[in-house]
């Protein structure tokens, strides 16, 4: 509990006691906002020290980042000639970021602590409860701090686990900005015109999502489109990333190599 207690806001989210009238509300909240917009925002979800411990640890990782600079389709793939021009699956989009992966993460990392813990999981599934939610287990996707600069972006994509917690701990000097657009494709249809339209440009229904260092964003991406905007100035924006699932062992991805660390 003193961990958890030196990493979360546990004041503002005493996510350690669910039974607490603070957290019912704030899992209430939370749930009604995954429904309606796939995404819930918690300001200042970090305590000071923990937004000051993880940033320490992201600048201290960020040369050995692994990096990725490519065009890929919005499902991770490359594109396939098979498919007329513009079908998404014939689409190419920039994906430039690097990556701290989880076998960077020393054992005493306070990321690894926070999302290895059974506190923060715990919570989660409050959020979901008519779902099973498990730590996403692919083991070059599931705990990530990232680190984009200067032309870095990710292009339109939709994620391969159901859940994304995004923390962020430096924002760049402008740039960044993620967005997101809700419900774009179903588990039973991929709804590929609606997604070339994004692609082309059809993209004004778009969210921007606007959060300051030690909040925390959890997003649902399977079936959601989303982006960030190419990075400009000097200064990298620092982000943690824990990802969840609905399933306690992941199907291996086809990705290819340069995308995700070793």
């Amino acid at each position: 509990m003193d961990k958890l207690n030196s990493i979360v806001n546990v004041n503002a989210y005493p996510i350690h006691d669910l039974s607490r009238p603070e957290s019912l509300e704030v899992i209430a909240r939370a749930k009604a906002q995954l429904e309606s917009r796939g995404a819930c925002h918690f300001g200042g979800f970090l305590s000071d020290t923990g937004l000051a411990d993880f940033l320490a640890e992201a600048q201290a990782l960020e040369s050995a980042a692994h990096a990725s600079d490519n065009w890929y389709t919005p499902y991770y793939g490359r594109p396939d000639s098979s498919y007329p021009a513009g079908h998404p699956l014939n689409s190419a989009v920039h994906f430039a970021v690097r990556y701290v992966s989880r076998t960077l993460l020393p054992k005493g990392s306070p990321l690894r602590y926070l999302f290895e813990d059974s506190t923060l999981l715990r919570f989660l599934r409050a959020l979901l409860p008519d779902e099973p939610l498990y730590r996403y287990s692919d083991s070059r996707g599931s705990l990530n701090y990232t680190v984009m600069t200067e032309g870095d972006e990710l292009g339109w994509h939709f994620d391969a686990c159901e859940l994304v917690a995004s923390i962020l701990l430096r924002p760049p000097e402008a740039g960044g900005v993620f967005q997101y657009i809700p419900a774009v494709r179903t588990a039973d249809d991929e709804k590929f015109s609606a997604v070339a339209s994004v692609l082309g440009g059809q993209d004004h229904h778009r969210t921007n999502v606007d959060f300051a260092p030690g909040d925390m964003v959890l997003f649902r991406g399977r079936h959601s489109l989303h982006r960030v905007t190419p990075i400009q100035g000097d200064s990298s924006r620092l982000i943690a990333l824990m990802s969840f699932d609905n399933v306690e062992k992941a199907v291996e991805r086809d990705v290819p190599d340069d995308l995700l660390p070793p």
